[in-house]
């Protein structure tokens, strides 16, 4: 419960509550407000000093707050101070509009189109059903079943091969090798739903997918954390 309520107060810097989705189908969000701080994002979108330098201010805020969130939530399973954390939300909100001005007017078009491209593949599965996806791809109503049916079955799967790993208790350490295992056998399982999807797209869908997404990419380097003082942060 601490760490679905810890996710949803950093939602606010990305301004989505996809931050409390399953990871398993992907996840969007606006990685506009991560790229101040995230050095993998800042190096896939070739930002350069003079943005970095122009991002510092407000990437120095976001790790101020990010560190005030996990002081919050750290130490044992007493809920956190309510008073306390309303405080760090309207702190974060504060520096999320910030960051949201900063790269509006720092980044170029074309680093703008190319986080469009990498949220649409954080989606992942969600994306066939983004509202906006949907109408670009002009996804019909056959369509719309199958895609369905290929969801239900994926999170179906999902659940079966999640059940070997099992969260560890508060202060435990999770067991590296199961969870790894777990990453894959999920991975394995989406992937494959994607090219069933995939399938059921015609040539001109294909060719509209491929220019909405760009050329695919890791994007599990692009989470909420890493950009909001842990790993991936630019120093």
């Amino acid at each position: 419960m601490r760490a679905l309520i810890a996710a949803s107060v950093l939602a606010l810097f990305v301004g989505t509550a996809d931050a409390q989705r399953p990871m398993q189908t992907g996840r969007g969000g606006n990685l506009g407000t991560l790229v101040v701080a995230n050095a993998d994002l800042q190096k896939e979108l070739k930002i350069t000093d003079d943005q970095k330098t122009k991002f510092k201010e407000v990437a120095e805020k976001q790790t101020e707050q990010a560190k005030k969130l996990r002081e919050l939530f750290t130490g044992g399973g007493a809920r956190p101070d309510r008073a306390k954390m309303t405080e760090i939300q309207a702190e974060m909100t504060k520096v999320r509009d910030e960051v949201k001005k900063v790269t509006e007017d720092v980044l170029t078009s074309d680093q703008k189109k190319r986080i469009k491209q990498l949220e649409i593949q954080m989606m992942g599965l969600r994306a066939f059903t983004n509202e906006e996806v949907v109408k670009e791809l002009n996804i019909s109503d056959e369509q719309k079943t199958k895609i369905k049916e290929v969801s239900d079955e994926v999170n179906k799967d999902l659940r079966a091969a999640g059940g070997g790993f099992q969260r560890p208790m508060p202060g435990q350490q999770p067991d590296l090798e199961k969870l790894a295992e777990s990453r894959k056998k999920r991975t394995e399982i989406t992937d494959k739903a994607m090219e069933k999807i995939s399938a059921t797209l015609n040539d001109d869908q294909k060719k509209s997918w491929t220019e909405l997404t760009g050329p695919k990419v890791d994007t599990s380097k692009f989470n909420l954390l890493s950009g909001l003082g842990g790993r991936g942060q630019n120093n």
